[in-house]
């Protein structure tokens, strides 16, 4: 890749990360915040009905922000790969693996509309038992979401710790996403440890990287000649 690709990937990886922010906040937060009542199946049950095109938005959201995720991890593997393959391709590995594990989760969150989308479906429950069907499905979504945030932490950490080490990508980057990777996983650990300690603040560096790198990629992309530097010491070297 060279540096003119180079910085049009980067800056196509701000506006992916922007839509990404956006989707995933609607599809991730709002939406489930709307319909989730906790400890209330009942209402919970109601919420889902009476909200079916707002439901259906918010799954519409998330297929958005997975499409930008996965586009995401192909192309800062091909940005970080010169500062170390190995490491490049580990860090899209944990990304599609954690964008495969969130999608387990929305199916659950998709089942839960179930008994209103299916009439078959539906028959075979009683009016309590829909309700109930709707809590347990959402609940099991949040808790996927919730056991297993550290996958995607680590890819986090390890994108930012090439951004740290690259030189041609913005340090102050770098150092947002090694928090914000270490804020998903000690959330994952509490979740599953010390659930009582876990909380939704340790996501909130998350949102600063991210928003960070949709306002500063687009604008700024990537330093060109400190990239043709490094690619030509590469190239002497073999």
């Amino acid at each position: 890749m060279n540096p003119t690709e180079a910085q049009r990937y980067a800056r196509v990886a701000g506006v992916l990360v922007a839509i990404s922010l956006i989707a995933g906040g609607f599809g991730e937060s709002f939406v489930p915040g709307k319909l989730m009542a906790s400890g209330d199946f009942h209402e919970t049950g109601l919420r889902v009905a009476a909200s079916l095109g707002l439901f259906r938005a918010g799954f519409v959201a998330y297929m958005i922000e997975a499409a930008c995720d996965l586009s995401l991890t192909a192309i800062f593997y091909f940005l970080l790969r010169p500062v170390s393959r190995p490491l490049a391709l580990i860090t899209a590995f944990f990304g599609m693996f954690g964008t495969a594990t969130f999608a387990v989760g929305e199916i659950f969150y998709y089942v839960a509309a179930l008994p209103l989308m299916d009439a078959h479906f539906a028959a075979s429950l009683s009016p309590d038992a829909r309700t109930r069907f709707a809590y347990l499905c959402l609940k099991i979504y949040g808790t996927v979401f919730n056991i297993f945030t550290g996958f995607y932490g680590a890819e986090t950490m390890l994108r930012g710790y090439l951004f740290f080490r690259s030189g041609y990508l913005s340090r102050v980057l770098g150092g947002l996403l090694l928090l914000a990777g270490a804020g998903f996983i000690i959330k994952n650990l509490c979740a599953v440890l010390a659930p009582r300690y876990d909380s939704m603040l340790f996501v909130l560096p998350m949102f600063v990287a991210m928003l960070g790198m949709a306002v500063w990629l687009p604008l700024k992309g990537i330093d060109r000649d400190h990239l043709e530097l490094l690619q030509l010491h590469k190239q002497g070297n073999d």
